[in-house]
């Protein structure tokens, strides 16, 4: 487990993103931060998102209207992990569980998400219009 370093997580905001408070060093992603894209900064989004899932604890900010899902970043075992699971119930086909073996490229994935190719955070946008299940007949 590493803690991120600040130059990282600035550049995140430097690009114009909201990156909260550290988790706690006890956390499911220790000392991870979650990383989302404000309406208010242009590149990849969904039309029409809401995001209802992200809790402010403490004196932590409140973060900004978003409209793109939200990723962790954090470290575990020498690797550091991009973290994007959307939905409740279920990875989906559009989530992801990134691994790179450095802080530079787990940074890169996150900038390519919310302002690289368009196609990854299109795909979340199709997974997040599709009925989760089927109606039984």
């Amino acid at each position: 487990m590493a803690r991120i370093e600040e130059k990282y997580l600035q550049q995140l905001r430097d690009a114009g993103l909201f990156v909260s408070h550290p988790y706690s060093p006890k956390h499911g992603w220790p000392d991870g931060v979650r990383v989302g894209k404000p309406t208010s900064t242009p590149g990849n989004s969904i039309p029409g998102y809401r995001d209802g899932g992200y809790l402010v604890i403490g004196d932590a900010p409140l973060p900004p209207e978003m409209n793109a899902p939200m990723v962790v970043l954090c470290s575990h075992g020498g690797a550091w992990w991009v973290y994007s699971w959307d939905f409740d119930g279920g990875f989906m086909p559009s989530d992801f569980v990134n691994e790179w073996s450095s802080p530079e490229q787990a940074v890169a994935d996150i900038l390519d998400l919310y302002f690289g190719d368009p196609q990854r955070m299109q795909a979340k946008a199709e997974a997040k219009m599709k009925p989760r299940h089927s109606p039984s007949t």
